[in-house]
């Protein structure tokens, strides 16, 4: 079994990724090659290769890439969404592709009922308050328990937050064409529109991926339909909301924000989200923290093992298909404006 590590230029990120622990479960699996490659130099290292390895910046795995790919079998993904890696190329060879989308999501997951929470009880402000002042006033604060919370959006990150809001008998609503009747029981959700869920949420939190129906999906229309003091949380990508839209409605005092992604990044210091008590503003760091990293390419490399061990009739957890990449987030700078 060959195995290629497509390293990133970080060394200090690709360590995070490729600790001792994560090469020793690895090389049990066959000979191990690495190198940071030009897109040429990949392309020209794929003979033989039944295994590539890579992660943020592999290059997109089209007809080109992989011309010379005379026996890959298996693309293992230590990032997340596969939108700009996968092809129908991938597809039709009848590659696995896998991704540590799962992983991740379950992070962003645990991570979205992290920022719930700061902004419900108002921390942010009883913490620095406390730091400038010896100790805050009394200042009135939330839960998340009993609340209207909607999710937009159903994909891994929804799903695991649902499940996780089940321990504090929210009541759920979803809206995405992707959940189905016979989730409402295993979620303890219910589905309804863009409307509903935007008029009766104490909490609304946007899961959507970025692609081109996406785009500035969320702007005044909906974010004048939320409840007075209701709370917007974006963990998602900036570019799927309309950012002048949401100051506005915060600044009047009617509606919150927590926010972790935006359009531009890092945010401009003349934002319109900035100076507004009602958002919070946090820098993109709502995704998998990074003790989570090793945990993904192990898990991968269980993938993989159970591959050696079983072949085609191996289930990969980590297994991304076509169809699902196809709606997983693209690089903001591949969407149509």
């Amino acid at each position: 079994m060959e195995i290629l590590i497509n390293r990133m230029a970080n060394a200090d990120n690709q360590k995070t990724f490729f600790t001792d622990r994560v090469m020793d479960e690895l090389q049990k699996c066959g000979n191990v090659r690495e190198g940071v490659f030009t897109r040429e130099q990949l392309r020209d290292a794929l003979p033989g290769v039944d295994v590539l390895f890579g992660s943020w910046g592999l290059y997109r795995l089209d007809e080109d890439l992989l011309s010379r790919a005379d026996k890959l079998k298996m693309v293992c993904y230590t990032g997340g969404s596969v939108a700009e890696q996968m092809t129908e190329t991938v597809a039709e060879r009848g590659i696995h592709m896998l991704s540590g989308n799962r992983l991740y999501a379950n992070s962003v997951a645990e991570g979205t009922i992290g920022y719930i929470l700061l902004a419900q009880r108002r921390l942010v402000k009883l913490i620095n308050e406390t730091a400038e002042t010896g100790w805050a006033p009394f200042y009135h604060s939330d839960g998340i328990r009993f609340k209207t919370i909607g999710i937009i959006g159903f994909g891994m990150i929804a799903k695991y937050l649902a499940k996780m809001l089940q321990a504090f008998e929210c009541r759920v609503l979803i809206c995405s064409e992707w959940f189905r009747p016979e989730d409402e029981a295993e979620y303890r959700a219910e589905k309804c529109d863009m409307e509903t869920l935007f008029s009766e949420s104490d909490i609304v939190t946007l899961h959507e991926s970025l692609r081109d129906d996406t785009w500035h999906m969320i702007g005044k229309r909906y974010f004048d339909m939320m409840k007075q003091d209701a709370l917007f949380v974006n963990t998602a990508r900036g570019p799927i909301i309309v950012e002048e839209d949401l100051a506005e409605a915060a600044k009047t005092g009617r509606i919150r924000a927590i926010l972790d992604v935006f359009e531009k990044e890092p945010l401009p210091m003349d934002s319109c989200l900035r100076g507004c008590e009602n958002i919070i503003l946090v820098p993109h760091r709502g995704g998998p923290t990074i003790d989570i990293r090793e945990q993904v390419t192990l898990s991968l490399i269980r993938d993989l093992q159970s591959y050696l061990e079983k072949g085609e009739n191996a289930v990969l957890e980590n297994e991304i298909s076509w169809e699902y990449a196809r709606h997983m987030t693209r690089a903001a700078a591949n969407i149509k404006k």
